[in-house]
């Protein structure tokens, strides 16, 4: 939990206590009502909670939702907050909010079906300086844990604070404060695709992918709709790792001359130009820069080279400034978030997850036997020992389990409107899996369809999947809600 957060409930609980020492007798004064946890996801400025794991669960009371006033949803809401005995609870709207930081243990909150005990706030409230007659309220101020919570109603949500909510009957409750910037969004769409190997990519309603990874044959770089209509050829590439830059397509090409360079094509299949040579992997495009794993060459005979990569590098786009972030370590994997870099290495028969900056200083690590990695909302999703999804916070402090499918392994996660998607299952010549989801806190498991996807990547409302048949990888797709099992 963060600091500030642990001296504001501190307080307010301490003050509580000072009024009434025995807050059980207080209820004598304040009878208790039964509230309940929603059974419906809950989403805040595009931020879909975990209400199963959250430390201050939201409540819902006559049909109304109540958010507690701890310091990280006040700041989400874009409330100013004071406290104090004489005056009690003041909550004002102010300009600008800040996303939402969730306060998550790995405990699942009880009786998720059943009632909670609540008691009407027995404190002055003010809302933009107005007082509450809490008392005379249908939906007064609940006090529960100590803590306050606020109704979601009409008259304060729109009149008092303008925010905007939502209901749809697969999202659930939705409430807007601010808008969430359309780039931080979209980022980070670009960079679960990019984690999935970056065969697709979307942007503004067009679709970049290369349909066809095959060991021989001929190769394309198209784009399309995301539901596959107006398909055309931009290149005879056998793309990866591809980025959308403006009006550029940044990907990594193989040739037999030049094997995994960095090419760069216009979106229109202009302009198409060799940006470096060098012979990279995972290549992600971020604020001027190209990051990717370098490969080395191995052999077992001159005439059998394979490639494994031995560090990781960055180089402008233009292909200059070529710089060494890490090196001398056995790299499988790489995720680029803001100014952080988390890493996966293999050491001996274990891989270990890393977190340094961007820049490749301050390595710190954060757990070992861990498959792969995807953030999502400020949050570690990761594959542990092949067979459990989990999910840790960014400093590695808190680590909450999901689910333990019955088939394993489990990849190719993505992320889509509060549901994690992945990958259950193995397939050599007699195997299979299945595409499936789960909700981000580990609830609601589904099976989506029979595939043997390498992969999962996400196009608006289509799911897009390479199939794996002898080695050749070929791009389905279908619609994410419709259900193929």
């Amino acid at each position: 939990m963060p600091q500030i957060l642990k001296v504001w409930t501190a307080v307010a609980a301490l003050s509580l206590m000072l009024v009434w020492p025995a807050p059980v007798s207080r209820a004598a004064a304040s009878p208790e009502v039964q509230a309940s946890f929603p059974a419906f996801p809950v989403t805040v400025n595009g931020t879909v909670t975990d209400q199963t794991h959250s430390q201050y669960p939201l409540l819902l009371y006559r049909d109304i939702t109540y958010f507690p006033m701890t310091w990280n949803y006040t700041s989400s809401l874009g409330l100013a907050v004071s406290w104090s005995k004489e005056n009690g609870l003041s909550l004002d709207k102010k300009d600008g909010c800040v996303p939402l930081a969730q306060d998550l243990t790995a405990e699942v909150n009880a009786n998720i079906g059943g009632s909670q005990a609540a008691v009407p706030a027995p404190f002055p409230v003010k809302v933009n300086g107005k007082t509450i007659v809490n008392a005379a309220e249908p939906y007064p101020v609940l006090l529960y844990r100590n803590i306050a919570y606020f109704p979601m109603t009409w008259r304060f949500a729109h009149e008092e604070f303008n925010w905007k909510t939502s209901w749809n009957d697969g999202r659930g409750f939705a409430i807007k404060s601010c808008a969430r910037p359309d780039d931080e969004e979209r980022t980070q769409a670009e960079a679960l695709n990019l984690a999935n190997g970056g065969q697709l990519a979307v942007k503004d309603g067009w679709v970049y992918m290369n349909p066809y990874l095959w060991s021989e044959g001929a190769h394309q770089l198209v784009k399309s709709k995301p539901d596959g209509s107006s398909k055309t050829k931009l290149s005879d590439d056998k793309a990866s790792s591809i980025n959308v830059v403006g009006d550029w397509l940044y990907y990594i090409a193989s040739e037999p001359r030049k094997p995994n360079a960095i090419y760069k094509i216009k979106t229109d299949g202009t302009d198409r130009s060799l940006v470096s040579p060098t012979n990279a992997s995972g290549l992600w495009v971020r604020d001027g820069w190209m990051y990717y794993l370098r490969l080395a060459e191995r052999s077992v005979n001159e005439n059998a080279p394979y490639y494994t990569p031995d560090g990781i590098e960055r180089m402008r786009t233009d292909g200059s400034e070529k710089q060494t972030l890490l090196s001398n370590m056995d790299f499988k994997y790489f995720f680029l978030q803001g100014e952080r870099l988390y890493y996966l290495t293999g050491e001996g028969e274990k891989k270990k997850l890393y977190v340094t900056g961007n820049d490749g200083s301050g390595q710190t690590e954060l757990r070992d036997n861990v498959k792969e990695i995807r953030i999502i909302d400020g949050w570690i999703y990761y594959v542990r020992d092949d067979k459990q999804l989990r999910k840790m916070s960014a400093d590695g402090s808190v680590d909450i389990p999901l689910l333990e499918p019955a088939r394993t392994p489990i990849f190719g996660l993505n992320y889509r409107d509060g549901w994690v998607y992945y990958v259950s299952g193995g397939f050599g010549i007699s195997g299979y899996a299945s595409m499936e989801r789960v909700r981000l806190d580990g609830t609601r498991h589904q099976a989506l369809a029979e595939a043997r996807a390498t992969a999962l990547y996400i196009a608006e409302d289509q799911l897009y999947f390479p199939d794996w048949s002898m080695g050749d990888r070929t791009m389905y797709h279908m619609k994410i809600d419709d259900p193929q099992p």
